[in-house]
């Protein structure tokens, strides 16, 4: 874990500037917690361990075998993987009690540190804090929660300990019992009320974790610069070696590999729609717009004649608001700053202008679809073409594990977690959905990309 330690020494220190000089009494009438940390022990173990979620019945637990110079932020991703969570939501450890006991000690998630005030109890980062400091002996025991909604409280207790040997890996499952319950379903612990969630609720692999926690912690750092792109750092850096984490690696190691860009004759032919929106938008007054706001009908029906997705779309497509992939598209190149609206008209954007009069119809797009601003729709995009870039042309995008790594990065929202259809939302969607020589009815091509998509995705994250 020592390629770990500069960061969680940067929390540490700042953590006691912020409390440096503080005694008891500057936390008024609140009960100071004892420290329960101990000396880290002078060689590493490996601490055999059950977990278990509290009030499950019947019991669902996890037997794990875990260095004790994880940090607690480590153990944490370690049980988001034994339970088959998804990092959505906030956690703690607690010791001496369980979690919000004025009397035990917390270890606190990075946003409770954030957001911590000296109304609640005081904590300290669990980044900062490794689990040999509090488990050291049979017996010894800490809570862990997840999710303070649904709630998700379990308790580790330690079975037996020994001294770690070199090939030890950081995290180890060996035993275990039953599926654990999903995401956001209500806090439900018995067996009964799972079956209507899970299709086998006393299903449990232990080899499978086995192999998972193995794959997770290998990821024991941020991605080295020339292993995976710029754009890809953050959001990996960001999941760590949770699950979502190890499945976005997984996608980002596959772009390391020789590719050669779409050459530059297959360009122009594989954007029809992008080529016809630029030649009307830098005409002069540009592509006129209805009084509605809308492309007029004569417009609609030539721009439906090169839109690959309008190719089976039922109707007379002489309407905008009835060609729903022509409407999607267009304002996709909206979003995507290539088309601005001015005076009744779709005009190009100054960016936009520059680059096609320059011929550069290539950088223009790449450009627009990797924004040099990461926010929530940009760092969605960058996923959304990884698994573009590295999904075989004609065979359809997982679209649920999208959904958990996008939620995973930017959280949920009030009302849950990411859905395919805000994937489907984005301007990259649509861009990329209509790239392409060849076409296919809707209900074949489904959530597959054409060659030419693939190629142009993958140049946009690697160049």
């Amino acid at each position: 874990m020592s390629s770990t330690d500069d960061a969680e020494d940067d929390v540490l220190a700042r953590f006691h500037e912020i409390t440096a000089g503080l005694g008891p009494e500057a936390f008024g009438d609140l009960k100071v917690p004892a420290d329960r940390r101990r000396p880290q022990p002078s060689a590493v173990q490996v601490l055999t361990v059950r977990v278990e979620i509290h009030r499950s019945d019947p019991p669902i637990w996890r037997r794990l075998e875990l260095r004790s110079d994880l940090s607690l932020e480590d153990v944490h991703t370690v049980l988001q993987t034994a339970f088959d969570w998804w990092n959505y939501h906030l956690w703690r450890f607690s010791a001496g009690g369980e979690a919000f006991d004025e009397t035990a000690q917390q270890f606190l998630c990075a946003m409770d540190i954030e957001e911590a005030d000296f109304d609640d109890i005081p904590g300290m980062p669990a980044a900062a804090v490794r689990l040999g400091e509090l488990l050291q002996e049979e017996g010894d025991s800490l809570e862990y929660l997840y999710d303070y909604g649904d709630c998700w409280d379990l308790g580790i207790v330690v079975e037996s300990v020994r001294q770690a040997e070199s090939d030890d890996p950081l995290a180890r499952a060996t035993g275990g019992k039953r599926a654990a319950p999903p995401e956001d379903c209500g806090g439900l612990r018995t067996a009964a009320q799972l079956a209507e969630l899970l299709e086998d609720p006393a299903r449990f692999d232990v080899h499978e974790l086995d192999r998972e926690l193995r794959a997770g912690t290998t990821m024991l750092s941020g991605p080295e610069d020339d292993v995976v792109p710029a754009v890809l750092r953050e959001p990996l850096e960001h999941l760590g070696r949770s699950r979502a984490g190890q499945d976005l690696m997984a996608r980002a190691l596959l772009l390391s590999a020789p590719h050669d860009p779409l050459p530059e004759d297959a360009l122009e032919p594989a954007l029809p729609t992008l080529l016809w929106f630029l030649e009307r938008a830098d005409a002069e007054g540009g592509l006129p717009l209805t009084g509605a706001g809308y492309l007029r009908p004569a417009d609609v029906e030539a721009a439906s004649a090169v839109l690959p997705q309008m190719a089976d779309w039922i109707g007379m497509n002489n309407r905008e608001v009835h060609a729903v992939p022509l409407q999607m598209f267009r304002t996709s190149l909206q979003r995507a700053g290539i088309l601005r609206k001015h005076k009744g008209a779709l005009l190009l954007t100054r960016r936009a202008r520059a680059y096609y009069r320059a011929g550069n119809m290539r950088e223009l797009f790449l450009g627009s679809l990797v924004p040099s601003r990461y926010e929530t729709e940009e760092l969605a995009q960058v996923v959304l073409l990884t698994y573009v870039a590295t999904t075989k042309p004609g065979l359809p995008l997982p679209m649920v594990e999208i959904a958990r790594v996008l939620t995973a990065i930017i959280g949920p929202s009030e009302s849950g977690p990411v859905t395919a259809g805000e994937i489907l939302n984005l301007p990259a969607w649509h861009l990329l959905a209509n790239t392409g020589t060849g076409t296919s009815r809707l209900s074949e091509r489904g959530f597959c990309f054409s060659p030419e998509a693939t190629s142009l995705a993958r140049e946009a994250l690697t160049r």
